[in-house]
């Protein structure tokens, strides 16, 4: 019994560091975690193996999914070794700016295989982000993140405001102070943040994993390998936390982005000189979410949230598609307008949209 206790010790022991009963895995070290120019500059993995063994080093994207595998070609001694990636994928090309991160397998002559891989016994760490501060003059958002992290800026207002603009949505930054540009604007490209004076900037991060690399410069929107010529092959989870709502860092990284959203007025309204539309008395407002986002949207479900001039003048908390809200603008003052949409979505995921507009008096409306 005790025997069998002490191998299931082992055993486990293996799953999650690397190691096995004879054959381990050791002492790995990468001697950087950046390549500026995939490419035209190299990383070196070392090692350290305990008996002989052919050794493999695996990279994968974001999406967990397989873009270059490095054999040693042949059995190696045990002792110290290294394996080096030049940033290309299997198909010879330059993988994209971003984050990747590596494994490592060994395998002994009588088919012993033990993996390195600290994907998910690392990183996914809340980080708090630090020196916020936005530079009207520059136009630069600057800030600090303690640790290699995937970095979330979102723009809106105080005081329960809606959220106006997502200026990086869950990208990879290494360690040390960054500066975004942004040229002040909502999402919509209407309203000048740079001044408002209830402007509210909320950075959120979290850390990668200690087994990660950065590629190429930094990005505001992710980008993937794409055109995979080769079998595809998704990593082997080693661990896995139990889902909790809003938490980015577990969901897969094609569903963290934001919705697409499409906010409407009805159609044939008169414009103003300056091509605002003019609405007045009860006015039909329908929001609708781009096709490529709608049915991830209705599986996680979603609130819809309607602002006017910043304020919350409507909200529905069982969000459905298409959704129409009548819009009483009777007793607001004419003139020109800002009405906003915000679709918050139950796992984090947002979207918003706003159309400046004119408000036309027309007595009491029903």
């Amino acid at each position: 019994m005790r025997k069998f206790v002490k191998t299931t010790l082992l055993l486990l022991a293996a799953l999650f560091t690397g190691q096995a009963y004879g054959l381990e895995i050791r002492h790995v070290q990468h001697d950087r975690n950046q390549l500026q120019t995939p490419g035209a500059e190299k990383i070196t993995v070392r090692f350290d193996i305990s008996e002989p063994a052919a050794v493999t080093m695996n990279f994968y994207d974001g999406r967990d999914l397989l873009i270059r595998n490095i054999d040693s070609g042949k059995q190696l001694a045990s002792g110290e070794h290294s394996l080096s990636w030049d940033g290309k994928d299997n198909a010879g090309r330059p993988v994209p700016p971003g984050a990747y991160h590596y494994t490592l397998v060994a395998t002994d002559k009588g088919q012993q295989r033990v993996e390195y891989d600290l994907t998910d016994l690392t990183g996914g760490e809340d980080l708090e982000v630090r020196n916020v501060n936005w530079d009207n003059k520059q136009k630069t958002l600057s800030y600090l993140v303690q640790k290699p992290a995937r970095v979330n800026i979102r723009i809106g207002l105080q005081n329960d405001g809606p959220l106006l603009r997502t200026l990086l949505e869950w990208v990879p930054r290494a360690a040390g102070t960054h500066q975004e540009k942004w040229d002040g604007m909502d999402a919509s490209g209407v309203i000048d943040l740079s001044k408002h004076p209830k402007r509210d900037i909320v950075v959120l991060a979290f850390s990668l994993s200690d087994n990660s690399i950065l590629v190429g410069a930094p990005q505001s929107r992710e980008q993937l390998v794409a055109d995979m010529n080769w079998e595809t092959v998704e990593r082997e989870q080693k661990q896995v936390s139990p889902r909790r709502m809003k938490t980015i860092s577990q969901q897969p990284l094609e569903t963290r982005s934001d919705y697409s959203i499409r906010l409407a007025l009805p159609d044939g309204l008169e414009k103003t000189e300056d091509g605002l539309p003019v609405v007045t008395g009860r006015v039909p407002v329908r929001l609708d979410i781009a096709d490529k986002d709608r049915k991830r949207a209705l599986e996680r479900r979603f609130e819809a949230g309607f602002y006017v001039d910043g304020i919350m003048v409507f909200e529905n908390e069982t969000g459905f598609l298409p959704m129409t809200w009548y819009w009483n603008t009777a007793g607001m003052n004419p003139g020109t307008h800002y009405l906003t949409t915000n679709v918050r979505g139950y796992e984090g995921n947002f979207g918003m949209q706003t159309v400046k507009l004119y408000v036309k008096p027309e007595g009491k409306t029903e």
